[in-house]
């Protein structure tokens, strides 16, 4: 297994431009290979981006550490524990809580893939609307429905009892820049169902929510009158402004 003695040197975090160097190849062996699973930081090319950064955080809440201190940053302490330090008991009640967590957490991905899916197979009663308050936020599947890009997938958030994309508690507003700015932007390699992707420069300009993940994901999108529809990420994005973000708020 890699040693630490480079990836303790310092603590890797985002910064633009990104940190660099073979402290960062360390930590991303260390998030590929260690003593819990491979927490997928993406290649190991010494560039310290968003994958690894997401990386990080999802090792943090693996191995327990407290919700304050789940971020994207890689120091000493996280190399320690990838290469055997034994953790503290409050960390592994932590842990042990979480992975108990787990399977409800996958069951939240599902049911927004359900409600989107839902959306798809209703949508000739799904109208384009840019309305605020969000049409349908306290009625799970109405109909007809007007809505839009934003709105939808808030609505299937909302709807399995996942947290609010846009950071602000279901309060009927939001759009894609206040899910640029309350979202974990992640690497498109580690994406997963439920997980959001926004074209465009802040404020974001299209976001679609994750049916599948894969090589070419399948989307859902709803952002014209024909819509909410399953449409392929390679299909969508000829159609979209750059840049592409993906993003997630969920574990």
């Amino acid at each position: 297994m890699p040693t630490t003695t480079t990836a303790a040197a310092r603590t890797l975090h985002l910064t633009n431009p990104l940190m660099t160097g073979d402290d960062v190849k360390q930590a991303q062996m260390l998030l590929t290979t260690n003593s819990y699973r491979d927490f997928c930081p993406g290649a190991v090319d010494g560039e310290y981006g968003p994958a690894s950064a997401d990386a990080a955080r999802r090792a943090k809440l693996a191995l327990g550490y407290a919700d304050a201190q789940v971020d994207g940053a890689f120091g000493p302490k996280l190399a320690g524990f990838l290469t055997g330090t034994p953790l503290p008991p409050d960390y592994a009640a932590r842990r042990a809580e979480r992975e108990k967590a787990a399977p409800a957490q996958s069951a939240v991905r599902a049911k927004i893939v359900e409600f989107a899916r839902w959306g798809i197979a209703n949508e000739p009663q799904i109208h384009y609307q840019q309305l605020r308050p969000m049409d349908g936020l306290d009625q799970p599947k109405k109909l007809p429905l007007q809505t839009d890009c934003s709105a939808f997938s808030t609505l299937c958030y909302k709807w399995a009892g996942a947290p609010d994309p846009n950071g602000l508690k279901f309060n009927g507003s939001g759009y894609t820049g206040t899910m640029l700015q309350a979202c974990r932007p992640i690497s498109r390699s580690v994406d997963q169902a439920g997980d959001l992707v926004v074209w465009g420069n802040s404020p974001g300009h299209h976001v679609c929510l994750v049916l599948e993940a894969g090589p070419d994901p399948l989307l859902c999108s709803h952002g014209m009158e024909k819509g909410p529809l399953a449409i392929r990420f390679s299909v969508e994005n000829g159609f979209q402004p750059a840049p592409v973000t993906w993003l997630t708020c969920l574990p």
